[in-house]
């Protein structure tokens, strides 16, 4: 039975919207309080990803929508495009050091398989690119790696 692949949707960008000429587009960060989460069907052996509906609600309305007033006036309307279109700009975790993993990304039980990316992080960057986060931690482990499990391990 050939391979099927299913693509998962993670936005990363703003949806299209309909909008006139005398309008303007702010985009706010925050980091939210909700955490999505994998859900494995075994009938369909499938699993799909859920967001919390209200995730990024208490940045929305304590934080994005008060500036939103104090720079265009009582009047603005504040679409909340995630509400209709979830978003994640920088997704990280997924195999997190210090529960499936160790710090240098040696997944736990299993000898010679490492996670050396985004998902080794074990949460947000607060709305900062983590690129550089990313790869000053996969140095550390490699410093490690080199000397502890090239010609022992691998």
């Amino acid at each position: 039975m050939p391979a099927q692949h299913h693509p998962a949707v993670i936005r990363a960008s703003i949806p299209p919207l309909s909008v006139d000429a005398h309008s303007t587009m702010l985009v706010g960060y925050g980091v939210s309080d909700g955490r999505g989460e994998f859900r494995y069907d075994p009938a369909a052996d499938a699993s799909t990803l859920h967001w919390p509906a209200d995730g990024d609600s208490r940045i929305q309305d304590n934080h994005i929508g008060p500036t939103v007033e104090r720079i265009a006036g009582p009047s603005s309307t504040l679409l909340d495009t995630n509400a209709a279109f979830p978003s994640t700009w920088h997704p990280l975790g997924g195999a997190s050091m210090g529960t499936v993993c160790d710090l240098e990304g040696r997944v736990h039980g299993q000898p010679g398989l490492y996670v050396l990316d985004g998902a080794l992080m074990p949460g947000s960057t607060a709305a900062c690119n983590p690129s550089m986060t990313i790869a000053a931690i996969v140095k550390r482990a490699f410093d490690v790696l080199v000397k502890v499990d090239v010609g022992q391990l691998i």
